[in-house]
């Protein structure tokens, strides 16, 4: 899913509140990977405590562990966690965050991976989920490109490749009276 409002809104708490609903419900069990801009972590532990004290919670970042510690945190202390909160770099560098398998993986300020080519988008990507959110207040900042990068992490293949979805925007953009219609439809 893509939670695509405007900055204030409320995704931060939709996310936390979701979060909430499956640890008392106890039916979807696992670890999910909060990954944001280094900026934001302490806004997420701020609202995590306010809103979800219930939630355990470990900050899976250099600024809290010494790095030796956090590139061998043993999977225990992850599953003993309900969210793990990371950066994007330290998210690219981690092993064995390539490798844990997330229940779900929340991008937030996810236009961070609006480049398919760069090696942070394409590490983000590999990280296995069950399923995926991103959170965005700017889906589309420049190009329809960022809006398909965004895609491709929440759903592979549901735009097509790159050059087939680049080609499809081209048509549309042709098109006499709301061209785009189709992909507002489809997004």
């Amino acid at each position: 899913g893509c939670l695509a409002d405007d900055m204030g809104l409320g995704k931060t708490v939709q996310v936390i509140a979701l979060q909430s609903m499956l640890q008392a419900e106890g039916a979807d069990q696992g670890t999910d990977l909060l990954v944001l801009p280094a900026s934001l972590v302490d806004n997420w532990e701020s609202e995590l405590t306010r809103f979800a004290p219930g939630l355990r919670t470990l900050i899976a970042h250099p600024s809290r562990l010494p790095s030796r510690q956090l590139k061998a945190l043993p999977s225990a202390e992850v599953e003993a966690h309900d969210v793990v909160i990371t950066t994007y770099g330290t998210a690219m560098r981690t092993p064995w965050m390539q490798e844990f398998p997330w229940r779900c993986v929340v991008l937030d300020e996810a236009q961070a991976i609006k480049n398919p080519g760069a090696k942070q988008t394409r590490a983000i990507k590999k990280l296995p989920a069950r399923w995926r959110l991103a959170l965005t207040g700017t889906p589309v900042e420049n190009r329809l490109g960022d809006l398909w990068s965004i895609f491709d992490f929440l759903n592979p293949g549901l735009l097509g490749s790159a050059a087939a979805f680049g080609r499809l925007c081209k048509s549309m953009s042709r098109r006499p009276d709301d061209g785009y219609a189709p992909l507002r439809k489809l997004v």
